[in-house]
């Protein structure tokens, strides 16, 4: 019911649209009534031979149902179709929403196959949800108690019959198709799901597969994972193809019913013929209003497994109240990482323990250590991607957690040893950073990251496609149009995760040379396995299973006779 309940309330800003589109709907059903109504009777009529001026009135009403109903048919499928197609794209927007506000522990717990599918295939069903599952619930409900209301005028068994065979059709068929596609719906989704997963990591690693002859024995888990998808498919087609049979077998009772009860009425002279024809008639066109609704059952039970994979991100609860009203121009002076202890998981060892440094401005530290360090989850933190446990960052005297993540961000420039291109022209990638920068600005920002040789032979200049996740350019070109963006973006603090590590000796100390120019009077957190410039930084902080090991300059570190000069003397045995 919850589930329902969130659906609806994206229908609200279009409550008076729905009602037009259910009113249409109604007219239409109505119509089609009305045609074989009025045309059972010119037809019976007609056979007793009456004058031609007595079938006036029903010869005009056959050509204006005939006309209406297409008219109304028209009407009804443009408005619906219009609100439908206006909901989806709210459900998108919300959706992205929830996942760009989503804490990255969730994000990263999830599949991207997965979340495409509920991009694409989750919101797809929901195409259904109002055209073929709310609307026809409205018609079918206003339709099925006028005419047998009407029908119930003749005689009132007739209209509880014609009642029972719409309820029936209506109503009980519908719960047997919820409860028996409830977990096929389930299973089904859950199915589609996995074959996205799978299918993503084919394409994203295809290439792996191949170098690796794997790429028959994957294939072979979609192709396999499709064939179930397939059967689940054909039980729901089946049970479809059930409902409609049991559908056409109601209405066929139904009217023998009618048949039995209303030619006794005919003998006696209760009614008379040509009202029979028009009986049997208006209760036959009365089945098209609840004939897709156990279809629409099926439907509903899609949408709401759909719902609830959608709804688990669950609304952003975000008071902006909640956040410190900061001055329009204020700059924080210094970040304070005070105590700071993090896990991944609940009973996970920490991946960081009692961290404390600061960062003034223009200060520069390193962060060295072997791999799985904590020295990239650290950055995370401070970027607020990540909630620590315990332990504070602070801007200023200000806790970060109580500033918008978004404004936090916006003052630090990062360049990651991760470098995501999207697929787009070079131009637009480097528009990320700056979108107002001209073409000038762009330029130079690719020459100070070496990249003006490379720029010059490029086809279409700025316009040039970088491709897919940018796989047109080598590591080192993505890296270096990294570099590009976070010299675009001219922010207080600089957190530089390997930055040139991908790049050829020459082209790396020429582009760290830059940086640390660029920004030497800015704040820089410099991650880094390569001793080579640590004399450039104010402190290290030698980082072990999480905590700090050893701190200080490059000097004191490298004549304590510790860990770190352990490191630098390997590192300069491994260069000779």
């Amino acid at each position: 019911m919850r589930t329902i309940i969130q659906l609806l309330r994206f229908l609200k800003p279009f409550f008076w649209e729905i009602c037009l589109s259910a009113v249409l709907g109604i007219a239409t059903i109505s119509s089609g009534i009305g045609l074989l109504g009025t045309s059972a009777w010119l037809i019976a009529s007609a056979a007793l031979q009456p004058s031609i001026a007595d079938l006036q009135v029903s010869i005009v009403g056959v050509r204006f149902f005939g006309i209406s109903r297409a008219v109304f048919r028209y009407l009804e499928r443009l408005v619906s179709h219009s609100v439908n197609l206006r909901v989806l794209s709210r459900l998108r927007e919300w959706f992205y929403v929830q996942v760009e506000a989503s804490p990255s522990e969730e994000l990263h717990s999830r599949k991207a196959g997965d979340l495409l599918n509920r991009v694409m295939g989750d919101l797809e069903i929901f195409e259904n949800f109002y055209v073929r599952v709310v609307s026809p619930v409205v018609v079918a409900v206003v339709v099925a108690a006028g005419v047998s209301i009407f029908i119930g005028v003749f005689d009132v068994r007739l209209g509880l019959i014609l009642a029972a065979g719409l309820a029936v059709n209506g109503i009980i068929l519908p719960v047997f198709s919820i409860l028996i596609t409830k977990p096929l719906a389930k299973s089904m989704l859950e199915m589609r799901s996995d074959l996205s997963s799978r299918t993503v990591e084919w394409l994203q690693g295809l290439e792996d597969l191949q170098s690796n002859s794997a790429h028959d024995r994957w294939a072979d888990g979609i192709l396999s994972k499709g064939r179930e998808g397939g059967n689940w498919q054909t039980r729901i087609s089946t049970l479809n193809a059930i409902n409609s049979g049991l559908s056409v077998l109601l209405l066929n009772v139904t009217v023998l019913a009618l048949l039995w009860i209303a030619i006794p009425l005919v003998t006696q002279g209760s009614i008379s013929g040509v009202s029979l024809a028009v009986i049997l008639l208006m209760g036959m066109a009365s089945f098209e209003s609840v004939a897709n609704l156990p279809q629409a059952a099926v439907m509903l039970n899609s949408s709401l497994e759909a719902g609830k994979r959608l709804f688990e991100f669950g609304e952003r609860q975000e008071i902006i109240n909640e956040y410190e009203s900061l001055p329009e121009f204020w700059t924080p002076s210094r970040v304070e990482v005070k105590d700071l202890c993090f896990e991944y998981e609940a009973g996970e060892n920490f991946q960081l323990k009692d961290i404390s440094f600061t960062l003034s401005q223009g200060k520069k530290i390193a962060l060295v250590g072997p791999s799985g360090s904590g020295k990239t989850s650290l950055v995370n933190l401070i970027l607020q991607f990540w909630k620590a446990q315990e332990g504070s960052i602070s801007l200023d005297k200000l806790e970060s957690s109580r500033v918008d993540p978004y404004l936090v961000r916006s003052y630090f420039a990062v360049i990651s040893q991760s470098t995501t291109l999207f697929s787009a022209s070079l131009r637009e990638n480097l528009l990320l950073a700056d979108p107002h920068a001209e073409d000038q600005k762009l330029l130079h920002a690719l020459k100070m990251a070496e990249l003006e040789d490379w720029f010059v032979r490029l086809p279409q200049g700025l316009d040039t496609w970088v491709g897919d996740q940018g796989l047109r350019l080598s590591g080192g070109e993505r890296q270096r149009v990294a570099i590009a963006r976070a010299l675009l973006q001219n922010r207080p603090y600089l957190l530089l995760d390997e930055p040139v590590e991908n790049l050829d000796p020459t082209t790396a100390n020429k582009i760290m040379a830059t940086l640390f120019k660029l920004f030497d009077d800015r704040s820089i957190l410099f991650i880094t396995h390569d001793f080579a410039w640590l004399n450039q930084v104010d402190e290290i902080l030698l980082l072990q299973n999480g905590s700090i090991l050893e701190r200080g300059s490059f000097k004191e570190l490298d004549h304590s006779g510790g860990r770190f000069a352990e490191l630098r003397d390997l590192q300069n045995q491994s260069l000779v």
